[in-house]
């Protein structure tokens, strides 16, 4: 039985889980079947305020099955929504063009263009123009380059020396199982490079942190990079992408040449998944030589990357394509799951090291707060806080942070975990081919808590 019929017979069963059926309309257009993604997702596009990503996929979806006036529908009103993210905007706007232009609407198509590149600053426009171009319209929109007769002259990639903020893994709360595992895989052949050598193993690679948002991925490479006491490069995709031709692909080298002059070095790229995005999800082709290029500089014939480990971060992981994930890539994972009680405990301390408090029961309060991320835990102390804060300014009074504060705090302040949980264990159950959500599986399985949480029940 094959994994689409798998996740039929889950969704025939339960039509109205928006996360199982979220995942199998993934699956359904990874097949090319338009059509029953439209099906699958029709319950939720009659909602009285359907979710973007909801008016999107159908509206794709009807695109792909040929209905570009059906598709108009969806992602027209979707359109004109306000504070759409850009990973949004990057999937919306490309469709709306092409079915405005099917549809025998080039002047509106062009108005959309506009609108995207005033979105989306940085964007390459130079494939949507080629589809105008299919179309036999020529847009009056022109990008103008200064000095188009060189490259802009971009600045150096500067690195976060050792000792300039040292970080490390006693600035992190709790994670201890999560730091073994660091230590064996990343620290320990950094600060023992001829033992490893001599087994015919060195320092470096490629290494994916995947998890919840706010569970401390940043921090804790920034920690690992303290304990190898490496240079650290924190890259955003901002520092690589760029929209004349070319400059994307030379940013990537530059980036890597900076970073092999600093080894030992460590390479921190957060939400890799938006570079390394499955090609059958983006249907944007304009990145392709960005991406290839990047690959290529990972495990090229003609680079040495020993002594230069390269950490991608991802909320979703399943998003990543496989050719990131291969051998000689990003090929060891790593979850980083929501801090257990031990881990809140420890992130409670830290956050209340330097303010006044008196009387908390820190046991407690990280019993209370199951699912919350690092963040979370802090966003509960700054509620506390600043509460207290406020009543200080108001009587003239100083005084302590404690219990009555943080139960009050925790009446308000909740977990932003669950939805990616849902989704993971989604995954988990239908999903996991080769045991690559293992981990997410065995963090789910060792509470009995968590069992009763997301009803999930181990095979």
């Amino acid at each position: 039985m094959n994994e689409l019929t798998l996740l039929e017979s889950a969704w025939r069963a339960t039509p109205n889980n928006r996360d199982l059926a979220r995942l199998y309309a993934v699956k359904l257009a990874d097949a090319g079947c338009w059509q029953q993604v439209c099906d699958v997702l029709g319950v939720f596009v009659d909602e009285t305020e359907p979710e973007e990503w909801v008016l999107l996929e159908v509206g794709i979806a009807t695109l792909e099955a040929g209905n570009n006036k059906g598709a108009l529908r969806f992602l027209a009103p979707l359109a004109m929504r306000k504070s759409l993210a850009d990973e949004t905007v990057r999937k919306l706007f490309p469709s709306l063009i092409r079915a405005l232009l099917e549809d025998g609407r080039p002047e509106e198509a062009e108005n959309t263009l506009s609108d995207m590149l005033e979105l989306l600053p940085g964007y390459y426009p130079e494939p949507l123009l080629a589809l105008f171009a299919r179309y036999n319209h020529t847009p009056r929109i022109r990008i103008r380059q200064q000095n188009a007769d060189r490259l802009e002259e971009l600045s150096d990639f500067v690195p976060l020396m050792p000792g300039d903020k040292g970080i490390t893994f006693d600035d992190v709360g709790g994670m201890d199982a999560l730091k073994k595992s660091a230590r064996m895989k990343i620290i320990q052949p950094f600060q023992n490079p001829e033992l490893f050598r001599k087994y015919r193993t060195t320092a470096g690679g490629g290494i994916l942190m995947y998890g919840p948002p706010g569970c401390g991925k940043t921090f804790f490479a920034r920690a690992i990079a303290g304990e190898c006491k490496a240079a650290f490069f924190s890259i955003g995709l901002h520092d690589i992408l760029n929209m004349y031709v070319g400059n994307s692909e030379r940013n990537v080298f530059r980036l890597f040449e900076a970073a092999r002059k600093h080894r030992p070095a460590i390479m921190f790229i957060d939400e890799i998944d938006a570079l390394g995005r499955k090609r059958d999800l983006s249907r944007n082709s304009a990145i392709t030589g960005t991406i290839n290029a990047f690959l290529n500089q990972m495990d090229g014939a003609d680079t040495d990357n020993s002594e230069l480990l390269v950490i991608g971060a991802t909320n979703a992981p399943w998003d990543v394509d496989s050719a990131f994930k291969r051998p000689g890539r990003f090929d060891q994972l790593i979850f980083v799951p929501p801090p257990d009680r031990v881990g809140r405990e420890a992130v409670l301390r830290l956050a209340f090291r330097n303010r006044p408090h008196s009387g908390l029961d820190f046991v407690w309060l990280a019993e209370q707060t199951r699912q919350f991320s690092g963040a979370d835990l802090t966003a509960l102390v700054d509620t506390a806080a600043e509460e207290v804060l406020f009543e200080v300014l108001d009587s003239g009074n100083e005084r302590d942070i404690n219990m009555a504060d943080m139960k009050k705090a925790l009446e308000s302040v909740r977990p932003s975990t669950k939805e990616w949980l849902e989704t993971a264990r989604n995954y988990v159950e239908y999903a996991n081919e080769g045991g690559v959500y293992e981990d997410i599986r065995i963090w789910i399985e060792e509470e009995p808590a968590k069992k009763r949480v997301f009803g999930f029940v181990g095979r």
